[in-house]
């Protein structure tokens, strides 16, 4: 009825389930070195990442004092030129050619161009500094 013995069907039997074994063993062995590998990667990407958060926390800190600093100059400022004269009908068109004889409106307006050109480009100075920080 069977062309082999049967000794060498429990033979054949024995090795295909030893090769199973081994090949499940194996990979068994190496998703837990994977799993290892993964969880390490991962600690450490999550230690850059707390890093590079830190450093732009500080950035941002840095950037919001400067523009307080800058908004508190300008209030400053402002309460200064309220003293100025107003706009008068016969004033001089720009012959003067010094800021003392801006018009109290004319002052306020380029003071709160000034501040907000000084805001801006120190929103800039902190996104060179963030982009920086993150390709070093």
């Amino acid at each position: 009825m069977f062309p082999l013995p049967i000794l060498t069907y429990v033979k054949i039997g024995l090795c295909a389930a030893l090769l199973f074994l081994a090949g499940y063993t194996g990979f068994s062995l190496e998703a837990a070195r994977f799993d290892r590998y993964k969880a390490s990667q991962q600690a450490l990407t999550q230690k850059a990442e707390e890093e590079h958060q830190a450093a732009a926390d500080q950035i941002r800190k840095e950037k919001d004092a400067q523009i307080a600093a800058i908004n508190n100059s300008l209030a400053d400022a402002l309460v200064q030129l309220r003293s100025r004269p107003s706009r008068a009908q016969d004033a001089a068109n720009g012959q003067g050619g010094t800021g003392l004889s801006l018009s109290a409106e004319d002052s306020v307006f380029l003071e709160r161009e000034a501040a907000r050109a000084d805001v801006l480009r120190t929103a800039l100075d902190s996104c060179y500094q963030q982009y920086d920080s993150l390709s070093k």
